[in-house]
């Protein structure tokens, strides 16, 4: 046999022994869509996107009526009809219902199918009309210059646990006019830096977003992402992950 022949085929059998032998980063991070084939020895279907395993990266790889935003397959709508209960179309994708009830609101607004609206009006005892003013803030409210909200992997959603550390926020925000606030979005270790303040950013937009909603002024609320360069807990645990996933709220009086 031709020695150089001879010669290649060593080196390709070499090189092959050597990259079978170099096992993939572990799930969810990836390089390839082939690291994201498996999942504690199962069969699972995602793909690499930003070197994290993800439902999807791109439209092609969600449903007929979906697309794929941010990794997750999303269905698209264009009326709340379409959705299927517990669920609203917003932005052109079905999201979760932020209320059930008119308790979930607070005062002065009403669940009206799946969303909070504000009322002018609300109907006293004697069946009068009476106009809806402001909440009024509470004497003894207890206002601290920062906190945190935690997210779940790989979301932006804010979770129900979150409602009232930002309800009162929002209240001392309008107690305290001089107050200005800047949420940081942070993300953990998991997943490309690109991905991560991507990630961080949704999660301060998110909360800013739910404070303006409550009646903060857009311009009192500033924010910014660290994605994973910050985080409280440095391990590689999901107790660390789940430390890291946050938001902090930073007051400047």
């Amino acid at each position: 046999m031709n020695p150089l022949r001879v010669l290649l085929v060593v080196v390709a059998t070499l090189g092959g022994l050597v990259l079978s032998g170099c096992p993939g980063p572990e799930y969810p991070k990836c390089e390839s869509d082939d690291h994201c084939k498996k999942k504690d020895g199962k069969a699972i279907n995602e793909y690499c996107l930003f070197g994290q395993c993800q439902q999807c990266a791109k439209d092609a790889q969600c449903g007929a009526d979906q697309r794929c935003n941010k990794g997750r397959c999303e269905k698209t709508c264009t009326t709340d009809d379409q959705c299927g209960t517990g669920n609203i179309c917003t932005a052109g994708a079905c999201t979760k219902a932020q209320c059930k009830s008119d308790d979930a609101c607070g005062k002065g607004a009403t669940c009206d199918a799946g969303r909070c609206k504000r009322t002018a009006m609300t109907i006293g005892p004697d069946g009068t009309p009476i106009p809806v003013g402001p909440d009024p803030v509470p004497s003894d409210l207890k206002c601290d210059l920062r906190g945190r909200v935690p997210f779940d992997f790989n979301v932006s959603d804010l979770r129900p646990d979150s409602r009232a550390l930002l309800d009162n926020f929002a209240k001392c925000m309008k107690k305290n006019t001089g107050w200005k606030l800047k949420v940081e979005g942070h993300a953990d270790e998991r997943g490309t830096p690109e991905f991560n303040l991507s990630l961080g950013e949704s999660r301060a937009k998110a909360v800013r977003k739910y404070l303006v909603n409550l009646g903060v002024e857009e311009n009192r609320v500033g924010f910014v992402s660290y994605g994973e360069e910050k985080p409280i807990d440095p391990g590689s645990s999901e107790e660390a992950w789940s430390a890291n996933r946050r938001a902090e709220l930073v007051v400047t009086p």
